[in-house]
C-alpha cells in the first residue's frame, strides 16, 4: 500500500503528499462534529486504501448505541466524513463506507 496519495503542482509550488493516516484522522475527527458523537463510536483503525486510479476509499466501521436510526445515522456520518475530506484535500476522488459492526 501507498504510503502517501500526491496533488501535483499544488499552489504552483510543487507537490503536495497526504498520508493514508490524515485521511483516516479526518474522518475520526468528523464524526465528533456530527450531533451522533455520543451515541456512536468509531471502532479503530479507520481504513484507508489509496487505488491505482488516484481514488482513496475510506472505510469506517462503528458502534452505535440502541434506539438510533442505524440507516439515517450512517448518512450523516458519511455526509459529515465527504465533507471534511473535501475540505482538507480539495480535489482527491474518494470514497467512503460506513460500517456498523455492532450496537449497544
Amino acid at each position: 500500500m501507498a504510503d502517501y496519495i500526491y496533488i501535483s503542482k499544488y499552489d504552483n509550488s510543487g507537490d503536495l503528499g497526504i498520508s493514508h493516516k490524515v485521511f483516516a484522522r479526518l474522518a475520526e475527527a468528523a464524526v465528533d462534529h456530527t450531533s451522533l458523537k455520543n451515541t456512536v463510536k468509531v471502532k479503530q483503525p479507520v481504513k484507508v486504501v489509496f487505488k491505482k486510479d488516484g481514488r482513496v476509499e475510506v472505510a469506517v466501521n462503528v458502534t452505535a448505541k440502541k434506539g438510533i436510526k442505524i440507516t439515517e445515522a450512517c448518512v450523516e456520518l458519511q455526509k459529515e466524513i465527504t465533507h471534511a475530506l473535501e475540505v482538507y484535500t480539495e480535489s482527491i476522488p474518494f470514497e467512503v463506507a460506513i460500517s456498523v459492526d455492532e450496537v449497544k
